[in-house]
C-alpha cells in the first residue's frame, strides 16, 4: 500500500473516531436537554390547565371541561391528559398512540427518551376539586434528535469529503518528490546517474533528495575515474608505447572484422633487417629513434601512394604487419616500392644498406588469419632472396572454393541442417567450482562431413539472407537441450548481428521464448563487442526484447576500445566476458591485474557479472579468483 493511501486511511480513521465520539456525546447532551425540557413543559401545561379548569371542576357534567382539555391536547404533542375528581375517579382522558414512523426503531433504542408525567391539583374555592395529569409524548423529542443527527452526519460527510480532497492534493504535492527519488534510485541501479534539479520544499524530503543527488554524483565520479583508468590501461595493452602502433591483439580483431565483412586488400609483413646488430652499435635512445623513423617513413610511403586503410601493427620487436586496401597486385607492388624507397633514404642516414624486406599476399576473406600470415611469411623469405630492400607478393589463397560454390554450400547446409552443436566452453564459479555458464558452439559440415570455417560460412549466409534461419535453428536446439537436460545453469547461444537487428528474426524468436518461460530463463544470447558496435541502438533494443521474455544477454570478447565501460550503463547487460588479452599472463602482469580489478568494480556498480575467457595457466586462474570475477572458462 502506498504511503499516500496509508496517510489517507490513518487521518480519515482519526477524523471518524473524533467525530464519532463528539457525535455520540452531543446527541446524548441534546437528549438530556430534550428530556428536561419535556418535564418542564409537562408541568407548565398541567399547572396552566389546572388553573383554567378551576372554575368548572365542581360541575363534573360541564362540557367546558372536555372542551378545554381537547383544546390543550390538540395544540400540544402529548401522550396523555387525564382528569380525575377529588375521589380519584377519572372524569376525562385523552391519549395519543406511542408511535412515530419518521424515526428508525434502532435510533430510539440507542437514544431512549423516558416519558414524564406532571400533575396539578385543581382548586375549587377552599377545597380541592380534582387533579389533572399531563404526560408528554417522546415522539417530538425523537424527531428533533433524529433531524439533528441527520444534519450532523450530512455536514460531517461534506466536511470529510472536502478534507479528503484537500488532503489528497496536499499529499500529492508533498509525496511527488518521493516518486522522483525512487526513479533516481532505480536509474542509479541501472547505471544512469541523473539528478533531481527541482528540489522539494518539504524539509525532510528535500534533505533526502539532496543526499540522493550527492550519492548519484559520487558514484558517477567513481565510475568515470574507473573508466579513465580502464581506458589508459587498455591503451597500454593495445598500443605499443614506443611507436604508438596497435599491437597483435588489435590486428587479430581487425582480421576477424575483415573476414566477417568480406573486405578485400593485401596483407604485408615488414621486418627490420638485423635490428640486433644496430642495437649493438647504437645507444638505446638512437635505436628507439630509428624504429620511430621507420614507422614514420612507412606511413609516408602509404601517403605517397594515396592508399586508403592504413592499418599498421607492431607485432614484436622488428616485425610489423600492414593491411592496405590495394585494389590489385599492381597497386600493391607500387606501394611496396614507395615504402622501400623511403626506407632506403632512412638507411642512408644510419649507414645501413639493407633496412627491411616486405612480403605480401592478397587478402582472402574466405581464408584464415594463420594461412594469410603463413603466405606473407613465405613471400617475405622470397624477398630476402631477391636482395636488399626488396619485396615479394604471392598469389597464395587459403580457400579452394569459389564464391558460387560457397553460396551453394551454405544453402545446402541450412536446408539440410548439417549443423552440430556442442557445449565445450564452460565457465565455473571461482569460489565453489559450480558451473555458471556454458556456451553453445556451432560447427557446420559439407556433404563429405568436412568441417567448414564458421566465419566464412556466417559471412556468406548473411549475404544470402539465410542467417536468420540458421540462428533460429541453433536457438531451437539450445532450448531443447535446456529442456531435455533440465539445465539449472545458464547456456549462451551466439547469434549474428544481422539476425539480432532483424525484426523478422525477433518475430520468429518470440513464440519460441514465450512458449516456455521456465526454459527461457536459462538462455543467454551472446554477442561480440565488435558486433554490438555496428548498431548500438539495435543492440540496446534487442537487450530489452530479450529481458521482456526472461532471457539474458552477454557481451563477449569485451575490449574497452570497442565500448567504453562508462557507456555500458545504458544497455542493462547480464554478463560481460572479457577478451583473452585481459587475462593472458595476468598472474605476472600487475598492470593487467589493476585493469581487471577496475572492470570488476565497475561490474558491481552496474550490476553486471564479469567473466573471464580461456584462462590457460593455474597462475592466471588464481589471480582471477583473487580479483573476484564471477566465473572463468579454461
Amino acid at each position: 500500500m502506498t504511503l499516500s493511501k496509508q496517510l489517507m486511511l490513518l487521518i480519515s480513521a482519526m477524523f471518524l473516531a473524533i467525530f464519532s465520539i463528539n457525535f455520540y456525546t452531543s446527541l446524548n447532551n441534546i437528549r438530556d436537554y430534550l428530556q428536561e425540557e419535556s418535564e418542564v413543559h409537562a408541568q407548565d401545561t398541567a399547572t396552566s390547565l389546572g388553573l383554567s379548569l378551576s372554575p368548572y371542576i365542581l360541575d363534573q357534567d360541564d362540557t367546558i371541561l372536555s372542551t378545554m382539555v381537547n383544546s390543550i391536547f390538540d395544540r400540544g404533542y402529548y401522550l396523555e391528559i387525564r382528569l380525575e375528581n377529588i375521589d380519584g375517579e377519572e372524569l376525562l382522558s385523552r391519549t395519543n398512540p406511542k408511535r412515530f414512523e419518521q424515526v428508525p426503531e434502532w435510533f430510539t433504542e440507542l437514544f431512549p427518551l423516558t416519558t414524564s408525567t406532571a400533575k396539578s391539583e385543581i382548586d375549587a374555592g377552599w377545597v380541592v376539586g380534582g387533579t389533572v395529569y399531563v404526560t408528554t409524548h417522546p415522539g417530538l423529542g425523537y424527531l428533533k434528535l433524529w433531524q439533528q443527527a441527520q444534519n450532523s452526519l450530512m455536514f460531517a460527510a461534506i466536511v470529510l469529503a472536502v478534507f479528503v480532497i484537500l488532503l489528497f492534493c496536499m499529499l500529492l504535492l508533498v509525496l511527488r518528490p518521493l516518486s522522483k527519488i525512487n526513479q533516481l534510485a532505480l536509474s542509479i541501479g541501472e547505471g544512469d546517474f541523473a539528478r533531481i534539479d527541482s528540489l522539494p520544499w518539504t524539509t525532510e524530503i528535500r534533505n533526502v533528495a539532496k543526499s540522493m543527488n550527492l550519492m548519484s554524483g559520487k558514484i558517477e565520479k567513481v565510475i568515470t575515474n574507473l573508466n579513465n583508468r580502464l581506458e589508459e590501461t587498455g591503451k597500454r595493452l593495445h598500443v605499443d608505447e614506443l611507436t604508438g602502433l596497435e599491437t597483435k591483439a588489435t590486428f587479430e580483431t581487425e582480421m576477424k572484422e575483415r573476414f566477417m565483412s568480406r573486405q578485400q586488400g593485401y596483407l604485408f609483413i615488414l621486418r627490420i633487417d638485423e635490428l640486433g646488430k644496430l642495437a649493438a652499435t647504437l645507444s638505446a635512445d638512437k635505436v628507439d629513434t630509428f624504429i620511430k623513423s621507420f614507422v614514420n617513413e612507412t606511413r609516408a610511403g602509404l601517403k605517397d601512394e594515396g592508399v586508403a586503410g592504413d592499418f599498421l601493427y607492431r607485432i614484436v620487436g622488428a616485425e610489423f604487419i600492414l593491411i592496405a586496401d590495394c585494389q590489385n597486385q599492381a597497386s600493391a607492388e607500387s606501394l611496396c616500392k614507395a615504402i622501400l624507397k623511403r626506407l632506403e633514404e632512412l638507411g642512408a642516414e644510419y649507414d645501413k644498406d639493407s633496412v627491411a624486406h616486405i612480403g605480401g599476399v592478397a587478402f582472402d576473406p574466405q581464408g584464415t588469419t594463420a594461412a594469410l600470415i603463413s603466405a606473407a611469411t613465405e613471400a617475405y623469405e622470397k624477398a630476402r632472396l631477391i636482395g636488399q630492400n626488396s619485396f615479394a607478393i604471392t598469389e597464395y589463397s587459403a580457400n579452394t572454393r569459389s564464391m558460387d560454390e560457397w553460396k551453394q554450400l551454405v544453402g545446402d547446409v541450412v536446408d539440410n541442417q548439417r549443423v552440430e552443436v556442442n557445449y565445450g566452453m564452460k565457465a565455473y564459479n571461482l569460489d565453489d567450482d559450480q558451473l555458471v555458464l556454458e556456451e553453445a558452439m556451432s560447427r557446420v559440415f559439407d556433404e563429405q562431413g568436412e568441417a567448414l570455417p564458421i566465419g566464412t560460412f556466417i559471412s556468406v549466409a548473411e549475404t544470402l539472407d539465410r542467417i536468420i534461419e540458421f540462428d533460429l535453428d541453433i536457438v531451437s536446439r539450445v532450448l531443447d537441450y535446456i529442456r531435455t537436460e533440465q539445465v539449472s545453469h545458464t547456456v549462451a547461444v551466439n547469434i549474428s548481428f544481422t539476425a539480432l537487428a532483424s525484426n523478422e528474426f525477433r518475430g520468429q524468436l518470440y513464440p519460441l521464448l514465450e512458449a516456455d518461460r521456465s526454459t527461457t530463463e536459462h538462455l543467454t544470447f551472446s554477442i561480440t563487442a565488435y558486433g554490438a558496435t555496428r548498431d548500438l541502438k539495435a543492440f540496446s533494443s534487442f537487450i530489452d526484447f530479450a529481458h521482456r521474455l526472461g532471457a539474458k544477454v552477454m557481451l563477449k570478447r569485451f575490449e574497452s576500445r570497442f565500448i567504453p565501460m562508462d557507456n555500458l550503463k545504458q544497455f542493462r547487460l547480464d554478463y560481460i566476458r572479457l577478451a583473452r588479452i585481459y587475462t593472458e599472463n595476468i598472474g605476472n602482469d600487475p598492470e593487467k591485474r589493476r585493469l581487471v580489478e577496475a572492470m570488476k568494480e565497475l561490474g558491481e556498480l552496474l550490476n553486471v557479472d564479469i567473466l573471464a575467457e580461456s584462462v590457460e595457466t593455474d597462475n592466471d586462474l588464481e589471480a582471477v579468483r583473487e580479483i573476484g570475477l564471477t566465473a572463468a572458462s579454461r
